[in-house]
């Protein structure tokens, strides 16, 4: 056996190797892939089974809601109370966007619609909702506004600094005559 054969014979058994290697690689990726493949699709069932529940969930609420018995009374209370917040948030959400929700369909509209482009339903113009905890509190200030006399000269009403509207609470500049949120004139 020359050197050619001894070459040649490494080859073979590198080749052997390589070719056993690629064929492992190629078994992994395919049990990869349909581990994935099996994974997902235990996601989807699963995802299908919550969804399932959850419908079952919200029709017992809505059917029950007034009288859910002993065992459900805790979490359909919790229910009803989070998502009457949920909706206050999604109003205050669209008021700063100068949009409000339609009373008739919930649907985000301008607030210079006259109706609903949705439903058609008329447009009444709602007042930003007051969310208990949230922006319920009274805006505090260090030191007590200025008192000023306004028989003095009522034209010439001078807003102290750190002042704020009596009707919306809103921030007034000095020199401001009337509120530029609501308004109100300043008095």
């Amino acid at each position: 056996m020359g050197f050619m054969d001894s070459v040649k014979g490494f080859a073979e058994k590198v080749g052997d190797k390589v070719e056993s290697g690629v064929k492992s690689v190629s078994d992994n990726s395919k049990k990869m892939a349909e581990r994935s493949k099996i994974k997902r699709e235990i996601a989807m069932l699963e995802g299908e089974v919550n969804n399932a529940y959850l419908a079952i969930g919200k029709k017992f609420v809505e059917l029950n809601s007034e009288n859910p018995g002993e065992d459900y009374a805790e979490n359909v209370e919790l229910i009803k109370s989070k998502s009457e917040r949920a909706e206050k948030f999604k109003e205050l959400l669209a008021s700063l966007d100068d949009n409000q929700t339609c009373t008739g369909c919930g649907a985000v509209i301008s607030k210079e619609q006259k109706f609903c482009d949705k439903c058609g339903t008329k447009v009444e113009l709602k007042e930003v909702p007051i969310i208990e905890g949230y922006n319920d509190a009274p805006v505090q200030t260090e030191e007590p506004a200025e008192v000023v006399d306004v028989d003095a000269n009522p034209d010439e009403v001078t807003v102290p600094a750190g002042s704020f509207c009596e009707k919306c609470g809103a921030p007034l500049a000095e020199g401001q005559n009337f509120c530029e949120k609501c308004g109100a004139k300043v008095e």
